[in-house]
C-alpha cells in the first residue's frame, strides 16, 4: 500500500506541474519566492475573538474524507451539516447474497476556535437508519436511532494563516474519540479512537493537494476485539468555475485484522461558497472492492459564526 500511495501522490504532482506549464503565458516572468507574511493572531482566544476581517477563508471537513488542517478562528462557531448521507453496499460473493442501505439524517460537527490555531469539536449523527435484507435466508433486518457522537479537536503545527502563495503549506494533528451512543442495530456499541494529521499544500496553476495519514483502535469486521488501523487519503482540488472548487481523492483503511481486505474509495465532489460564511458541499464516494461500500452520496451545508 505504502508504494502505491507514493505513486499516486507522484503523478498527481506531475500532472500539475504539466497543466501549470500549459496555462503560464510565454511573456511571464520567472517565479519568485512567496514573501506573503501572515498576520500575527496569537492575541485571539475564545473569550477574546478574532475580528470579522482577520477570519481566515472558510475551509469545512467536509464532504471528503482529507480534513483540513485549518482551525475555526479563536471565538468563533462553524457548524458543518451533513443533510443527507446514503450508502449502499452488496455482498454478492460464493455463499453471500447481502444488500444494505444506509441513511443519516443530520450529520452536525460543531467546531469551536478555542485559540487561533486550536478547535474542538463534536460531532453527532442525528438519525441513522439502517437496513439489512440477506436474500439467501430470505430476512430483512433493520433498525434506527441517534448515532454515535464523537468528541475532539485540532492543533494547526503551521500555516493556518499561511495565504495562497503557491508551495505554502499547512499541517494540523486531529484525534478523535468515539462514544458508542448508537443502538446496537445502528453502532458497534464501542469506544474507539483516531488520530489523524491533515496536510496541505498549494500547487501551481491554483491546484491544492491534500495528504491525510492517520492511526486508530478500532473494532474488527466481526466486532469481537480491537485492531489497529491506518486510515489515509490523498485529494487533489481546484477551482474550475467561479467559486466552485472541486476534488477528486482516493483512500483507504488498512487494518491488522487477519485476512481483512482493505478498504478502498475513489471519491469526487465540490464545495460551493454562497457568502464568506455559508458553503454548500456534496460528495460520490466508489468503492474500489468487495470490502467497500459499492456507492455513498452526502450533500450539506456549513454555517460559521
Amino acid at each position: 500500500m505504502t508504494h502505491g500511495f507514493s505513486k499516486l501522490a507522484a503523478i498527481l504532482i506531475a500532472g500539475c506541474w504539466w497543466l501549470d506549464c500549459a496555462l503560464v503565458h510565454a511573456d511571464s516572468g520567472p517565479a519568485t519566492a512567496a514573501t506573503t507574511q501572515p498576520p500575527d493572531k496569537s492575541q485571539y482566544s475564545l473569550f477574546n475573538p478574532t475580528p470579522a476581517d482577520d477570519l481566515r477563508g472558510m475551509d469545512t471537513d467536509r464532504p471528503n474524507v482529507t480534513n483540513t488542517p485549518h482551525t475555526i478562528d479563536a471565538g468563533h462557531l462553524q457548524i458543518e451539516t451533513g443533510v443527507i448521507d446514503y450508502s449502499y453496499f452488496r455482498d454478492d460473493s460464493p455463499r453471500q447474497n447481502v444488500r444494505e442501505d444506509d441513511f443519516d439524517y443530520g450529520q452536525f460537527n460543531f467546531r469551536l476556535g478555542v485559540l487561533n490555531n486550536l478547535e474542538i469539536n463534536a460531532a453527532v449523527d442525528s438519525y441513522d437508519f439502517d437496513q439489512t435484507h440477506d436474500y439467501y435466508a430470505g430476512t430483512t433486518v433493520h433498525g434506527g436511532s441517534f448515532g454515535d457522537t464523537v468528541f475532539g479537536g485540532k492543533l494547526n503545527l503551521w500555516g493556518d494563516d499561511g495565504g495562497d502563495d503557491v508551495w505554502a503549506s499547512a499541517l494540523a494533528i486531529q484525534p478523535q474519540l468515539k462514544f458508542p451512543t448508537a443502538r446496537d442495530t445502528v453502532g458497534n456499541g464501542r469506544f474507539e479512537f483516531q488520530v489523524i494529521a491533515p496536510f496541505l499544500m498549494n500547487l501551481p496553476a491554483g491546484f491544492h493537494l491534500g495528504l491525510q495519514p492517520g492511526a486508530s483502535y478500532e473494532r474488527n469486521s466481526s466486532n469481537t476485539g480491537y485492531v489497529a488501523g491506518f486510515p489515509s487519503s490523498i485529494s487533489l482540488d481546484r477551482v474550475v468555475v467561479g467559486d466552485l472548487d472541486v476534488y477528486v481523492e482516493y483512500a483507504c483503511d488498512p487494518t491488522t485484522e487477519t485476512h481483512a481486505e482493505t478498504q478502498q474509495t475513489l471519491d469526487v465532489g465540490g464545495t460551493y461558497p454562497l457568502t464568506d460564511n455559508i458553503v454548500l458541499d456534496t460528495g460520490l464516494f466508489f468503492g474500489l472492492n468487495r470490502a467497500s461500500t459499492n456507492i455513498e452520496v452526502t450533500a450539506g451545508i456549513s454555517v460559521r459564526f
